[in-house]
């Protein structure tokens, strides 16, 4: 009988299959260049993914099976995706009870280290506006503009939609860029296919803006007022596994700790508790199953 744990050749070769096995490897979130995050209203994942052009997002991207928002009405969960809380707010009154905030979000984090931002609002009236509502019919609300509740960020970087063209042609593309669209394209007073047109018209120079090393997100701030708050996250582009679907359950916290892994910026607020989105990404499905750490 032959001792292998007794020959040390035995051990380099178990420590060299260990290392190579995807399991033991780990896939990191890629740093990316840019990222582009759509919030979209109000809608349950059955009816979202079904839509023409969110489906070819699908095809094409990586999407999530078992995602659910935080709460109801809108204006905390778009809080809780820009700063990983609620911050005690439970309605959608403008501005939002208790603001200005000074607590950790994405806007004061890219700054701190470095990185740039936008927010790209449809029908913002003007760069910084602290305006609750513009535009005719469903046009634009604060309510879901959360970098407007914050007093620790520069809010020149909060511009209306046309900008975002002008940034791209302009070679200034931020890294981290929100776009958020009227109150008709995003599914909140329109019928969904209103929605998914606006995507179908505007994603695909998204796409072309962020190259190899970004990505473009579609979310959606909360589903159409059910308990189990279910949303489609559908994340698309060059680093990410075209046609996958991840079964992790994940949230607005874990999307907010992938943003930060993507972005090289520290976690904070719920999303320190979060293990990032690694399962979607071209180099490999390794590392800690995304959702709440152990």
């Amino acid at each position: 009988m032959v001792r292998r744990s007794a020959d040390p050749r035995w051990l380099v070769v178990l420590a060299s299959c260990l290392l190579a096995s995807p399991v033991a490897a780990a896939g990191p979130v890629p740093r990316l260049e840019h990222v582009v995050v759509i919030v979209l209203e109000n809608t349950n994942y059955e009816d979202a993914r079904t839509a023409p052009y969110v489906a070819s997002l699908i095809a094409h991207g990586a999407s999530f099976s078992d995602y659910h928002a935080i709460t109801h009405p809108s204006q905390p969960n778009y809080l809780a995706l820009w700063a990983g809380s609620t911050l005690g707010v439970r309605d959608n009154k403008c501005p939002a009870p208790g603001s200005p905030f000074s607590v950790e979000n994405l806007g004061h984090a890219c700054e701190s280290a470095g990185r740039t931002w936008r927010a790209y609002s449809e029908n913002l009236p003007a760069a910084g506006s602290s305006a609750c509502k513009s535009g005719k019919g469903s046009g634009y609300a604060r309510k879901h503009a959360p970098w407007t509740n914050f007093g620790n960020l520069d809010h020149e970087n909060e511009r209306p939609f046309t900008d975002f063209a002008a940034d791209v042609a302009a070679g200034r593309l931020p890294a981290l860029a929100f776009v958020i669209p009227n109150n008709c394209n995003n599914a909140h007073s329109c019928p969904f296919s209103v929605a998914d047109d606006w995507l179908a018209a505007n994603v695909p120079a998204m796409l072309a803006a962020v190259g190899p090393k970004g990505a473009v997100l579609v979310t959606f701030d909360e589903d159409d007022d059910r308990t189990s708050n279910r949303v489609l996250t559908v994340v698309v582009g060059a680093p990410v596994k075209p046609g996958y679907v991840s079964a992790h359950k994940v949230s607005h916290y874990t999307l907010l700790r992938t943003l930060c892994e993507s972005l090289g910026l520290p976690a904070f607020g719920a999303a320190r508790d979060e293990a990032p989105i690694v399962d979607i990404w071209t180099q490999g499905p390794g590392g800690p199953v995304p959702g709440k750490k152990p």
